[in-house]
């Protein structure tokens, strides 16, 4: 993998994938839909500048810099950007800087902003070090606050970004080149107890997830059970980096070995996945021309809903789910999220009974539920 330089490499991601073999311990297997270049609705330059994450609203999406020419406007080095829109049937408004109180004259790259809406995380080397930063509101209308270092329990003497927050607020995940990884940089959580209280050290995710190769960019599912990241790791499809996904049964329990996303997923370059707020879908950046070009795409996260396999959902597949009814059942799990919450109950009925409307099977049964 292309080690960490500032202005930041650009970075392609993918995504067509298809899941349904992945080991599931607590989750019913997924798939997606055919990805669509959304890139014509953001107004940022897809040669050299690149999303990095959207608010839990999606109002609010922010940007960075990939390679020069910088934008006009800013601080000096590459800095952040975001753009908002009244709603989510709105077109989006022109970019705007976060402004000297978040930007410097160095490079600050990489936001990612907290589900509340309340802490923005980024990665800067303004003090020669690249470090993780967070700035805070007040409230979600407040502008940010002068952004401050983690302190040395989280940053290290080494290169330590790419930070994303768990959906509860209670871990943040890095990635860093320290020395006690498995070869390349390396994913890292660090925990806290409540919103209120510090960050603690950083620590390895272990052998399930790293690799000898390097681990970039996470981000994880809304429940907080599903991480996908980029990894360049042996045996992949693409020459800079591979889509994975690690699951875990729960948020205390430990991330199951990680799966390469296929090589419908991993064509040629990198491979970056951005799960959308509510889950229904998948933000990649992609490098469709092989150009270092960054556009954008979006993929519907679909459940696997054909139970019995009979290339119909009907009927059959409603009995189905019917006997496995209070069950943890991976397979008829398929609500929230496409892929469960754990148990089969009335989210999955309304998600099997849209989508037998959908394939038109057994319709007036299904408008008698």
């Amino acid at each position: 993998m292309k080690s960490f330089q500032i202005p930041m490499l650009s970075m392609s991601l993918l995504a067509l994938c298809l899941l349904s073999g992945l080991d599931a311990p607590a989750r019913a297997d997924f798939t997606f839909g055919t990805p669509v270049d959304i890139q014509s609705t953001f107004p940022i330059n897809p040669a050299t500048e690149y999303v990095t994450c959207f608010s839990a609203d999606g109002l609010e999406v922010y940007f960075a810099p990939a390679v020069a020419p910088l934008r006009s406007g800013g601080q000096g080095g590459a800095d952040l950007w975001f753009f908002t829109r009244a709603s989510v049937e709105d077109a989006w408004g022109p970019p705007e800087n976060l402004g000297p109180i978040v930007n410097t004259a160095s490079n600050d790259l990489g936001a990612f902003v907290t589900v509340d809406g309340l802490e923005l995380y980024f990665f800067s080397n303004r003090h020669g070090n690249v470090d993780i930063y967070v700035t805070r509101a007040a409230t979600r209308t407040s502008p940010w606050g002068p952004a401050t270092n983690l302190g040395s329990k989280v940053n290290g003497s080494f290169s330590d970004n790419w930070p994303m927050v768990s959906p509860d607020g209670l871990e943040l995940y890095l990635s860093s080149d320290r020395p006690d990884g498995y070869g390349g940089p390396d994913l890292y959580v660090s925990t806290r107890a409540t919103t209120q209280d510090l960050w603690g050290a950083p620590v390895n995710l272990g052998d399930a997830v790293n690799s000898p190769g390097g681990e970039l960019i996470s981000r994880l599912s809304p429940d907080g059970l599903l991480l996908f990241f980029s990894s360049d790791r042996p045996g992949g499809f693409g020459p800079w980096g591979d889509g994975y996904v690690a699951r875990r049964a729960s948020r205390s329990a430990p991330w199951q070995p990680a799966v390469n996303l296929g090589p419908i997923v991993n064509a040629t370059t990198f491979n970056w996945p951005i799960v959308s707020p509510d889950g229904s879908a998948l933000y990649i950046l992609r490098d469709p021309n092989d150009d270092m070009s960054n556009y954008t795409y979006k993929a519907p996260i679909l459940p696997i809903v054909d139970f019995n396999a009979d290339s119909n959902v009907d009927l059959d597949d409603l009995g189905l789910l019917i006997e496995n009814w209070g069950t943890d059942n991976t397979l008829y799990d398929i609500g929230p999220y496409a892929w469960g919450d754990g148990v089969v109950d009335a989210q999955d009925l309304l998600v099997l009974a849209e989508y037998m409307v959908q394939n038109r099977t057994d319709v007036n049964d299904v408008n008698d539920l």
